[in-house]
């Protein structure tokens, strides 16, 4: 019984080298299907109407979408969160803007958003995924706003970038939580600049309705 106890236990410290390898890998797996992942289920919603919910800042031509229903994660309260989300057409020329809201819905008092482990600015949407380059540290604006910026690979449509992530108001048990939180990114046209109080007022003017 020795013999054999000391022949597995090299395999036995082999799985726990290999583990954290495969876990690594699974994560960066996870992260590069998030980008197609979060168009599934998306419905086309008029953005005038009472079921767009989440619409950009006044001028700025996109598509609005509403998203299915989520569970909650990371929380011993049963909870059902709405996700709406709006974009400026891939297919267009102004340049791309994008941005999607998870907040809980009314009948919940304890529940809340909470940050996840995929909210990661460098993984907000495919398009970032894809042709982000040149990436800032994390810059925090006020007490609700965090920015990454980055250049655009192709400089025909956009140059400065920067992606974000907003926050609501403090909300949920023990004050664990947010009322609702934006993710997402935008950018300017070629050539003009882009800085961390420019990007804020602009997400500042994302408009987000969570009243249902």
């Amino acid at each position: 019984m020795t013999n054999l106890v000391r022949v597995l236990m090299p395999g036995a410290l082999g799985y726990r080298a290999v583990l954290p390898v495969l876990l690594g890998l699974l994560a960066l797996l996870a992260f590069a299907s998030l980008a197609s992942a979060q168009e599934e289920g998306w419905t086309k919603v008029d953005c005038a109407g009472s079921d767009a919910h989440l619409t950009p800042p006044s001028g700025v031509r996109a598509d609005c979408y509403l998203g299915p229903f989520k569970q909650s994660m990371g929380q011993v309260y049963a909870c059902r969160f709405s996700r709406y989300a709006f974009g400026v057409p891939a297919e267009g020329t102004e340049p791309r803007f994008y941005a999607r809201a998870t907040y809980p819905k009314r009948e919940g008092k304890s529940c809340a958003v909470i940050l996840e482990a995929t909210d990661n600015l460098q993984h907000v949407h495919k398009f970032v995924e894809a042709e982000a380059t040149n990436w800032s540290p994390i810059q925090t604006v006020g007490s609700d706003i965090q920015l990454m910026f980055f250049d655009a690979k192709n400089q025909k449509r956009e140059g400065k970038c920067a992606s974000f992530i907003k926050l609501g108001p403090v909300a949920g048990r023990a004050g664990q939580g947010h009322q609702f939180k934006i993710l997402g990114f935008l950018c300017k046209a070629p050539g003009q600049p882009l800085d961390a109080a420019a990007a804020a007022a602009i997400v500042n003017g994302i408009r987000i309705n969570i009243e249902d």
